[in-house]
Order: C-alpha cells, then sequence, then structure tokens
C-alpha cells in the first residue's frame, strides 16, 4: 500500500477563476463509441510521455516511468504533413501507418480487395465496412490533416520523414505489450467492462473473429518455426516496385506481400487459445467464461421432468431440444441445453433479485397453478408439482412480498396474483353469488387464507390501499377479496382486519369521485369508479361480529357513503347502461350496509338523521315499481329499501334494545307512514319478491303496533285490514295455489301474506277461510324444501291452526318442520318447541301419563332448547327480523364448517334427524354437559322421568311417520342408536345407588316404550309368504357398502365424533351386556344389528370368537330380529373369514347353539357354513372346506348335518323349508366325498 502513495511538489495556491461556459452551455454528447478506449487512454499517455509534458504519470495505482522515445526519420514530408512535428507521437505512428495502408490497398488488385473484404467480414462481421466508413468520416470531420494525398513536393517546416516498417512492427510491438501489462493488472471487473465495450464497438462475434485471428497467429508463427533458419527473421519480404513511396528521399524498406490466409481453428474448439493469447493471466476454466463452453448433454434428473413454456403448457421431448433459443426458454439451469423450466426451476427463479426475472417467474407459476386446479395436466404433472410443495412456497412466497420485502409496484402485483392463485381465490363462491337463494351459505374453514399472517401483512396492505391510483384495478380486487374471504374464517382475523377498513373505505370509496366527469372512462374497472368490492367487505366486516360493526360505527365512515343512494335516483337520459348499472350497485351495497347494521340495533338513526334521502328514495321507488321493464338492478334496489325499512321498523318497536338506547322511537317511525307507502306499492307492483318485501315491513309494522299502539293496536291493524282488502293480493294467493309447481317467489309471497293474515286474526283476518284450506292443501310436505319460504309458510299455517287436542296429521308437520329449520330460524324453532311441548297430546299417546311428572313433555324444554340454541353468548341473527334478538345477536354469519369430525357434533340448527333423543345424549355426558348446567334453578326432573318422556317424544314420531313404511334405513339405524343409549346410561354407575333404585332400562314404562319401538323394527308382521327381498325403504344402499361402514357407524358419527369409533362404543355395550343385562330380550336384540355382513368382520369377530360363551344367551327368534336394511344382508355376501367360519362350526357341532333356542344365530352358522361346502370353490379355502366338513361329519350330530346337506339358500324360506332338487342332491353328494373320502360319503348315505 505505501508503493502507491506519490509525494508531489507544493505549488503556492491560485486564486480560483470562474468557470468558462461551453458554446451552447452543455458539454457536447459523444457516444462511447467515440470516445477513447482504456487502450486508447494508454497511447495517449505513451505520447504525453513521449512529448515531455510530464515528467510521471499516475496509472494503475502506481508511479510508471516514461517509455523512451520511438525514434523517426528526418526525411521532411510534403507540405500537406508539415505540421506533424505538432502532433504527438502516437498520431503520427497512426498517420504513417494509414499511409502504409493506403498505398497497399492501391498496389492490390480488384480480386485482391474483394478478397481481403471478405476475410474482414468474416472476421468481424458483415457490419464491420459501414463501421470503418463511419470512422474514416469522423475522423475526417474532427482533423484536418487526413492524408488524402502525397505530393512529392519538399516545403519548408518541422522536419519529418515516414517510419519505415521495421519501426512499425517495433511500436506495434510494443503497444502489445503495454496492453497485455495493463490487462493482467486489471481485476476481473475492469476486464468484463473492457470486454463489453469492444462488443459494442465492433458487434458481438468479436469473441469469435479474436479466437480465430490468435490461432492464426499462432499457426502461422509454429510454420515459420518449421522453416528453420533459412532466412532471418528480420528480413524484410519483397514487393512490388509499385508499392514503393515515389516520394522518399531514401530508400524505404519493401512493403511485405499480403500473407496467404491461415487455416482456421473450429471456432468451437474449447481451448481458447485467441483468449489466451491476449489473456495469459485468466485460468483457462473461469467460470466468468463457462458460458463460451459447448454445452454437453443434459443427464440429470431435471431432463425427466416435466418442462413449461411461459405460457404454463407442458413442453415435448422434441420441442425442449428443437425450440430456438430466443423464445426466452433456455435458461443456467441443471439443463441449459433443454427449453423450458421445471417447476423446481420456476420456484427457485421466483425468487431472482432481478425484478423483471422475478415477474416473469411468478406469473409462470400462477398459470401453473391455475391449470393445476383446473386439471388440465395429467396425474405425472400433478405429482410433480405437490411433491415440491409448489402451493405451500407460492404461498410464503406472496406473503414476503406483502409483508414489504419488495418495492417494485410490478413485482408486488405479480406476488399479489400468485399469492391470491395459491389461496385458491379463483375458485371461491360468495354470499354475493347466493343471494337469489334463501338456505344459509356457510363456508369451510379456508386452511390457506389461515396460513397468510394477517398481523404481518397488514401495515403493508393499508399502505398499499391508502395509496390513491398507485396498484391496479385487478391487484386491489384481489387483495380486498382475500380480506373478504379471511372474515368468512375466522373472528378473529376480523378483529385483526378491522383497523384498516376505515383507511381503505376513504380511499378506495369515498375519495372517488362519483358521479363520474364526462372525461372519466366508463370502464367499471377504472381506477377512478368507487370500489364495489371495498363497501362488500365493510359489509362483511359488519356481518362477521358485533364487535366489528360497533368499532366501525364509532370510525364515522357510514355518513360518507350515503351520497351513492342520491346519485342512484337521478334520472340522467345521457347515461349509458353501464354506469347505470354500476351506480345501481353501488346504492344497493349501502342500503345492505346500513341493513347489517339495523340487525344488531346500530345506527338506526340514520333514519331521522337523513329523512330527506329516504323520502327521496321512496319516491324513486314508487315511480320505478310501475315500469314494465324493470331490470335487475332498479328490482333489487326497491327491495333493499323495503327491506332496510322493515328493519328500521322492528329497531322502533322497543327502544331499549337499540344501540344506544332510544336511538329511534315507535313516535318517529309512525310518524313517516312508511305503512302507506308499502300499501302503494301493494297496488301497483306486479313483481312478487318486491310484493313481498312490501308486505314483510307491513308486518313488522303491525307487531309495532301491538306493542306501542292503544289497547295492542287495534284501531291502526283495522285501517290497514281495510286497505289491504282494497289490493288484489288474495287474488294472487288464488293464483299461486292453482300453480302446478311453486318458484322461490311464489313461496316468499304466501309466507309474507299468511303472516299478515296471523297478526291480524284478531280483526277478522285478511282471507277466508277457503284461500287458507287451499293453502294447507297446496302446503309441500317434503323434508327439504329448495327456499326457506317454505319452511316459514308452513310455520305460519301450524301456528295459525293449533287445535286444543294435537292430531296426528298436525304433529307429522310439525315433525317435518323441526327438521327444516336452518340457522336463523331459531325464533321459529324455539316457539314451534314451546306451542308442541304445551299442547296435549294424550290423544294420541296415553304414555304421557306415565312420565311421572306434573309438566310432562315440558320437563325436556331446557335440553332441547339448548339443541337448538346452544348459547346466548354467540346467537346468529335472525333471517325474519325481531326485536327480541336486537341486543342477543353477536353475528349475522353462521359459523365456519370445521371439516375435522373428531368431536362430536355441535349442537344447534340445523337439527339432526334424531333430535328428540338429544336429552338422553346430556345424560350420557352429564359430567361435561354444558346443556345441565344451564338448566334453571327450579328444574327437578329425574333420570328416568327424563328418559320417559324422551322415549315418548321418539314414539310420537315414529309412529306418526307411518310406521314401518316411513322409517328408511337411516330412521332404523338412529331408532337402533337411542335404544342402545338407554342402555348404555348404565355405563360407568357404580354400586352406591340408591338400594331401591333399578336400571333405567328395567324401569317398566321405560321398557315398555322402548318394546313398542323395537316392534317397529322387527320382523314379526312379516309372514314367510312375503318377499322380504324388496328393500323396506332407503335401505341397502350400496355407497355405503362400498366405504366399508354400516348405518350405524354413520349415524353415530354426529354422537361420537371421528375421534371415538363406533366399534369402542359397542364393545362397551357389550361389556355392559355381560355384566347386567341376564340376556335381557330386548338387551339382546339390540346386539344383533352389527352382525350383518355390511359391516366389519370385526364385529363378527368380537361376539362369535371373543365372547363365544354369550352365544348361548342369545335367544332371538327370527321374527325379532331387528332389520336396518334387509333380512339378507345377515346371510349374504358368504363368510369368508377363517377364524369367523371355525366358530361357526365349533358352536352347532358342540351343542352351544341349536334351531330350538338359538333360531336366528343358528341359521347365520348353518347358511355360512353350507355355503362355504357348496358354493365356495376358491382353492384357497380348500384346506378350510376340509377341515370344517371333517369337524361336522365325524362330531356333529345327525340332525345338523342335515340341515347341513338340505339347507335352502333361498332367502324367502330363509333355510326352513323346501326340498333340493334330485340334480342338486347329487351334487352336494359327490362335493361331499371329494371333501371328506369315503368315510364322508357313508356319514350323509341317506340324509338327503
Amino acid at each position: 500500500m505505501l508503493k502507491d502513495i506519490v509525494e508531489r511538489p507544493s505549488k503556492p495556491p491560485s486564486a480560483p477563476s470562474a468557470p468558462t461556459p461551453g458554446g451552447a452551455g452543455f458539454p457536447v454528447a459523444v457516444h462511447r463509441s467515440q470516445r477513447p478506449s482504456a487502450f486508447a487512454k494508454a497511447r495517449q499517455q505513451q505520447a504525453a510521455r513521449q512529448s515531455g509534458q510530464t515528467s510521471r504519470v499516475i496509472g494503475e495505482g502506481k508511479a510508471v516511468d516514461l517509455v523512451p522515445s520511438i525514434g523517426v526519420s528526418t526525411t521532411p514530408h510534403n507540405e500537406g504533413v508539415s505540421s506533424q512535428g505538432k502532433l504527438s507521437e502516437m498520431e503520427q505512428v497512426r498517420q504513417s501507418v494509414e499511409v502504409e495502408n493506403v498505398r497497399r490497398v492501391e498496389g492490390m488488385s480488384s480480386a485482391e480487395r474483394e478478397e481481403e473484404v471478405e476475410e474482414l467480414k468474416e472476421r468481424f462481421g458483415s457490419g464491420i465496412v459501414d463501421l470503418m466508413k463511419k470512422r474514416k468520416e469522423a475522423r475526417e470531420g474532427r482533423s484536418p490533416h487526413v492524408v488524402e494525398d502525397i505530393p512529392a513536393s519538399n516545403e519548408s517546416g518541422p522536419s519529418s520523414r515516414p517510419l519505415d516498417l521495421t519501426d512499425s512492427h517495433k511500436i506495434l510491438d510494443e503497444v502489445s505489450e503495454e496492453n497485455r501489462r495493463k490487462v493482467e493488472s486489471m481485476n476481473d471487473l475492469e476486464r468484463d467492462q473492457e470486454v463489453e465495450e469492444l462488443q459494442d464497438r465492433f458487434g458481438g462475434k468479436l469473441m469469435d473473429a479474436l479466437r480465430k485471428r490468435a490461432e492464426a497467429r499462432i499457426a502461422s508463427r509454429k510454420g515459420k518455426e518449421r522453416q528453420g533458419d533459412g532466412q532471418p527473421a528480420d528480413a524484410a519480404p519483397t514487393t512490388r516496385s509499385s508499392d514503393r513511396s515515389p516520394t522518399s528521399s531514401t530508400t524505404a524498406p519493401s512493403t511485405p506481400a499480403k500473407p496467404r490466409p491461415q487455416p482456421r481453428t473450429d471456432p468451437d474448439d474449447p481451448s481458447l487459445s485467441e483468449l489466451k493469447a491476449y489473456f495469459p493471466s485468466v485460468p483457462s476454466e473461469s467460470s466468468k467464461l463457462a458460458w463460451l463452453q459447448p454445452l454437453p448433454p443434459s443427464t440429470s434428473s431435471s431432463a425427466n421432468s416435466p418442462r413449461f413454456d411461459l405460457s404454463g403448457n407442458i413442453l415435448s421431448a422434441a420441442e425442449q431440444s428443437e425450440l430456438p433459443s430466443h423464445l426466452g426458454l433456455h435458461h443456467h439451469g441443471s439443463s441449459p441445453d433443454l427449453a423450458g423450466y421445471t417447476i423446481h426451476e420456476i420456484l427457485y427463479l421466483c425468487r431472482s433479485t432481478v425484478p423483471s426475472q422475478k415477474i416473469t417467474m411468478m406469473g409462470l407459476l400462477t398459470k401453473v397453478l391455475r391449470k393445476c386446479k383446473e386439471g388440465k395436466y395429467d396425474d405425472g404433472v400433478m405429482k410433480e408439482v405437490e411433491e415440491n410443495e409448489s402451493m405451500k412456497k407460492a404461498i410464503d412466497l406472496g406473503v414476503e412480498i406483502l409483508a414489504g420485502l419488495s418495492r417494485g409496484i410490478g413485482v408486488i402485483e405479480s406476488g399479489v396474483e400468485l399469492l391470491y392463485e395459491a389461496v385458491n381465490g379463483s375458485s371461491w363462491t360468495w354470499i354475493d353469488d347466493y343471494r337469489d337463494q334463501d338456505g344459509p351459505v356457510r363456508f369451510t374453514v379456508d386452511e390457506n387464507i389461515l396460513s397468510i399472517p394477517f398481523e404481518d401483512v397488514l401495515p403493508r396492505l393499508k399502505e398499499l390501499l391508502s395509496i390513491e391510483d398507485g396498484l391496479s384495478t385487478i391487484t386491489i380486487w384481489q387483495i380486498l377479496r382475500m380480506l373478504r374471504r379471511a372474515t368468512y374464517t375466522s373472528k378473529d382475523l376480523c378483529e385483526v382486519i378491522c383497523p384498516i377498513i376505515s383507511s381503505i373505505i376513504k380511499v378506495q370509496v369515498v375519495a372517488k369521485p362519483w358521479p363520474p366527469t364526462t372525461t372519466t372512462t366508463t370502464s367499471s374497472l377504472n381506477r377512478s369508479y368507487p370500489s364495489i368490492e371495498a363497501l362488500r367487505l365493510l359489509r362483511d366486516m359488519i356481518v362477521s361480529s358485533r364487535e366489528c360493526a360497533e368499532d366501525l360505527v364509532n370510525q364515522g365512515i357510514f355518513e360518507g357513503i350515503l351520497k351513492f343512494v342520491v346519485t342512484a335516483t337521478w334520472d340522467d337520459e345521457q347515461s349509458n347502461s353501464e354506469y347505470t348499472s354500476y351506480s345501481l350497485q353501488l346504492a344497493l351495497e349501502v342500503l345492505q350496509i346500513f341493513t347489517s347494521l339495523g340487525k344488531y340495533g346500530l345506527a338506526s338513526n340514520t333514519l331521522t338523521s337523513s329523512s330527506e334521502l329516504w323520502t327521496l328514495l321512496g319516491k324513486w321507488v314508487k315511480n320505478t315499481v310501475n315500469k314494465p321493464d324493470l331490470i335487475k338492478g332498479e328490482k333489487r334496489l326497491s327491495e333493499g329499501h323495503l327491506k332496510l325499512l322493515e328493519i328500521w321498523i322492528t329497531c322502533a318497536i322497543d327502544p331499549h334494545r337499540t344501540t344506544p338506547e332510544h336511538d329511534l322511537t315507535w313516535a318517529q317511525v309512525s310518524a313517516m307512514n312508511y305503512q302507506d307507502e308499502a300499501l302503494s306499492i301493494l297496488q301497483s307492483s306486479k313483481d312478487y319478491d318486491i310484493l313481498a318485501a312490501g308486505l314483510e315491513l307491513l308486518g313488522a309494522w303491525i307487531k309495532g303496533a301491538k306493542i306501542n299502539g292503544v289497547r295492542g293496536g287495534e284501531e291502526e291493524k283495522g285501517s290497514l285490514l281495510e286497505a289491504l282488502k282494497e289490493t288484489p293480493l288474495e287474488s294472487l294467493v288464488l293464483e299461486i295455489t292453482q300453480k302446478d309447481a311453486c318458484a322461490r317467489s311464489d313461496g316468499r309471497l304466501l309466507a309474507a301474506a299468511v303472516q299478515v293474515h296471523r297478526l291480524l286474526l284478531s280483526s277478522r283476518g285478511l282471507f277466508s277461510i277457503d284461500t287458507i284450506d287451499g293453502l294447507q292443501a297446496k302446503m309441500p310436505t317434503s323434508s327439504r324444501h329448495s327456499s326457506r319460504y317454505f319452511t316459514y309458510l308452513q310455520y305460519e299455517l301450524l301456528s295459525h291452526t293449533v287445535p286444543t287436542l294435537i292430531t296426528s296429521e298436525w304433529l307429522s308437520h310439525a315433525f317435518n318442520l323441526f327438521g327444516q329449520f336452518q340457522i336463523g330460524d331459531e325464533p321459529l324453532a324455539l316457539d314451534l318447541l314451546d306451542i308442541f311441548l304445551k299442547s296435549d297430546s294424550s290423544s294420541l299417546l296415553p304414555e304421557i301419563k306415565e312420565i311421572g311428572h306434573p309438566d310432562g313433555t315440558q320437563i325436556l324444554r331446557p335440553l332441547l332448547q339448548y339443541s337448538i340454541l346452544p348459547s346466548s353468548e354467540s346467537v346468529v341473527g335472525p333471517h325474519q327480523p325481531t326485536h327480541l334478538y336486537l341486543k342477543a345477536t353477536t353475528t349475522l354469519r353462521p359459523p365456519a364448517l370445521v371439516e375435522s369430525e373428531e368431536k362430536p357434533a355441535l349442537p344447534g340448527l340445523p337439527l339432526r334427524g334424531d333430535w328428540f333423543f338429544c336429552p338422553l345424549d346430556e345424560l350420557l355426558r352429564s359430567g361435561t354437559s354444558e346443556a345441565l348446567q344451564q338448566i334453571p334453578p327450579d328444574w327437578n326432573a329425574t333420570e328416568v322421568q327424563i328418559t320417559r318422556a324422551t322415549l315418548v317424544l321418539a314414539k310420537l314420531f315414529y309412529v306418526n311417520t307411518n310406521g314401518v313404511k316411513g322409517l328408511g334405513s337411516k330412521d332404523r339405524a338412529s331408532l337402533i342408536l337411542g335404544l342402545m343409549k338407554v342402555h348404555m346410561l348404565e355405563h360407568g354407575q357404580t354400586s352406591s345407588n340408591v338400594v331401591d333404585e333399578v336400571e333405567v332400562f328395567r324401569d317398566n314404562a321405560v321398557s315398555g316404550l322402548m318394546r313398542d319401538l323395537m316392534g317397529l323394527l322387527t320382523t314379526k308382521t312379516v309372514t314367510k309368504n312375503e318377499d322380504e327381498d324388496q328393500d323396506i325403504e332407503e335401505v341397502g344402499d350400496g355407497d355405503v357398502n362400498a366405504q366399508g361402514q354400516g348405518e350405524l357407524e354413520i349415524i353415530s358419527i354426529p354422537f361420537l365424533g371421528t375421534g371415538v369409533p363406533f366399534y369402542q362404543f359397542y364393545q362397551d355395550f357389550l361389556q355392559l351386556y355381560e355384566s347386567i343385562s341376564f340376556s335381557d330380550p330386548l338387551f339382546t336384540q339390540l346386539l344383533l344389528p352389527v352382525l350383518s355382513m355390511d359391516y366389519s368382520r370385526d364385529y363378527r369377530k368380537l361376539i362369535w370368537v371373543d365372547h363365544h360363551s354369550l352365544l348361548k344367551n342369545i335367544r332371538t327368534t327370527l321374527s325379532q330380529v331387528p332389520i336396518i336394511g334387509r333380512m339378507k344382508d345377515y346371510y349374504q355376501p358368504l363368510e369368508t373369514d377363517q377364524e369367523i367360519l371355525t366358530s361357526y362350526a365349533r358352536a352347532v357341532v358342540s351343542g352351544m347353539i341349536n334351531r330350538e333356542k338359538n333360531e336366528f344365530i343358528w341359521s347365520i352358522a348353518i347358511n355360512h357354513l353350507s355355503g362355504l361346502f357348496w358354493l365356495t370353490h376358491d382353492e384357497e379355502m380348500k384346506e378350510v372346506r376340509v377341515g370344517l366338513m371333517m369337524m361336522v361329519l365325524s362330531k356333529g350330530s345327525d340332525d345338523l348335518v342335515r340341515s347341513v346337506l338340505k339347507w335352502d339358500f333361498d332367502m324367502l324360506k330363509l333355510g326352513m323349508s323346501g326340498d333340493l332338487s334330485e340334480e342338486e342332491k347329487a351334487k352336494r353328494n359327490d362335493i361331499a366325498g371329494k371333501l371328506a373320502g369315503a368315510r364322508g360319503s357313508k356319514r350323509i348315505d341317506g340324509m338327503i
């Protein structure tokens, strides 16, 4: 480091002088091709040393000694070059060489010149000639001293002479040596810069030209060495006399003859001899020059991996090898000779530091993931994508970009698009898409969305979404959709996202000019349009939880969006349809936002604070509904207006239930006469949905008048009834009842009309008795409807016609209705439950009196209420608004479905098919039951009383669903599981019970009810002549058997969860049977369903092998067998398990079971053994067949052997009767002889 320090003599300081401005005020721009390169600068430094301008030159970090001057001839030049002495010596050398070149060109023939031009083109490319012409013209334009002619005159001036050829070679050698030293002293970066500059100046073929030139020189040097010493190395070659200078005062050396072109080496020669000649110190295998080496054939594993083009399409093997490189599909990967990118390479290049490459690769990965989800790849490609964890890595990459690790807009937009595709955003469904349907849309927990750490990315998202016109519209749309999806997934995520909603609404909605000016583009995707997606995000946040809604109300962001309601009412004939549609969508979203707030009792004072706005909108709705060509947006906005008024009227019914209290009062609402607005719409509108919305508004108004009006609002209701009589409402109802099939809008109109009729019953009602009877006849009876409005219609009709004594028909409709209620119908379900439990059903079921409690079935009320509404801390807002639930509502969205079923199903709507057995579930979980913890303190029912009441409800349900013919396989399995639960109440009980307390299942009332229910499942009423081969109803489903699960295993999942298999429950049940049953017949019957061949062989092993001693206690006859599917399922298909077959033979041979005492299980054993002997021909089972045949023939009784020989597989006869054909007898004799030999044949002789 010390040698690089150079001391300079100090000079006295001089006064600074002002800089002299250039002629144009700015320096002249010069292309780098016109600037001297590093080599040229070195030559200028040498020239400066020669002229003595400085004694030392600083270069390359050290003081460089002056180079000795070059000696020149003193022969004076002509006048044209008389000023040469004033030039630097290097320029003199250049001019002398140029003069020499001119002379040589003049002495060439035309053919030699063309050959020389072709050689130059071959070395330096076709553009070298034009480049040389431009350089010559540029020099001639800069300097007046260009030699154009060599006159013979010799004028005064500085003495000079042209350089001879020997001096020129010396100068070139010295310059070359100096260049070599400079190259050696350069670092890698400086060398790369020089190479790039040379390539820019002379074209892309420079490296090939240098290599060829060096190889030619080496070959020429080797040829001279082979010639020996015959010719001196410095001897001048002979020249033509025409090449001599005619003006020289001394004899000039002759010009050497043009050498013949040397044979050129292969341009792909990896020796890099040309580069070694100029860069001897550079390693021959430098990584910087690896790209010059020829590409070997790909042998890596990536060569066999699927490769994608930039559109995400799979490249074939031929395309990978043949596609040209200019398509951008070749890169420095493990197989650079192959076109395309493997999924591993794509994932690697997605983290490139080059923005353009990163953007391209993220776009490619997005396309690949999208096509994977669309199923456009084969299984091999899908497996490759999955093995590389492409989805997870794409999410991680998108999260990194959103977390603020990248600042480029292009990278951010590509990252957002990749993340949106990785979390499956393109296939999401939304409640907006289901707005025309009525069932609650429940979403499963989205694990992909949960993998995004919103706590980390939200600050950046807030920054990006708060920048006006920062990101593209599609990127903003994708971000907003991901935020919306997060609100559907978790309440906790909603609370995390909520703080940024205000800034998003202000920038993306409120700050946008609306309506658009004439200079604004009409595209709905233009950034200047308010974002509907942002408004939907706001609504989703409100719907998610009450806490978020209250927080947003406190931020005061709702007043600013009311302007979009005003603009929707403007009638501008010059506006296009797209603007009109967009304006209506904006207004509708605003109305839905305030409707959602109203369901919590929030922001209800907006009705009074912006009353002029709602009056204006009401007039627009009144004028719009009369239009014959009502478009969808106008229709929905009209519905939204009426729905919002209904919510606000509901809020005003009880001002103590709004937040804050008295935010809206009934006096304020009644003064606005919204009932008159609804009546006007009923008079003029023809659209069923708008009519239904008007009737729903009137229903809320009637409820409010009843509570807040004088004498129950009789005067108000009377006036309304008279006004409704003048509307065509009843004729519309009759018209709908005449239809063969009712649409959703029909059901909505009927439900709203019947509700108004029920609320006006005290004022004589709206419809005649015949109209109501017609509706009851039209009322659907199926268990499920496509629209929840038919459920409401059925509820209104049942509530309207509650008889003093409950009839079987009414009870059947009520049970059916309980299965139809969805989340959001809790108020209706609880009301119907109260009606049902309080009604007198003793005429249908006298056993109600045997419950032993004065409240009868009402003792089940708190337990059944828990099954409908399990917690008051989590209440979903009702679909039909009611003032009683305003403050209790905690969310407006059903909870997300959890795919994991390891735990038992959570209580709540919709009710499962055996909901009346829920009290038994709580008794079985009495130690942890939340329902039992929530019961009122004065509730005093015993376990036996609860069980009796539960069985009474079960009998009411099963008897009133038409007995056997009304029970499908699921109903039968549910009933068997319910009866098993009664017995399992004793599981875990100790002897510390009260002495006089017996097991619940032994209680007389309980056992009687259980026997009645079991009678619905057995075959005792089926005669032997009936065709039992037919399915009872909805039984024997093939898909169930294909899954390897029986109905009991499936039906028990909501009760047990998948964490506790039914097999474990059955083991406990069997152990309980061994310990306390004492062969109770009903208890024994419940053991049998799992012996069906629909169930796993583990169940049959459990009874036939592990608990073999219990078989003698199973004394069930064929007529007492409970059937879930078909009787045939116990006998077919044939058993193949050797251990079970051996247990069959052991049981019947030993006499443990016989036909008289154990008819059913004896028939099962004989059937499967006979099938093994007579129907099985599998060679693998031959040894088992022989062994068991010998056991039966040698140890079995004659009756047993005869039963096996004569067993009839016709399930109509169940092996009890029938004669075999002679052919079948001979066949069985032959099989027995083959299996048991001569002794066997002798044993069965005469038995068939």
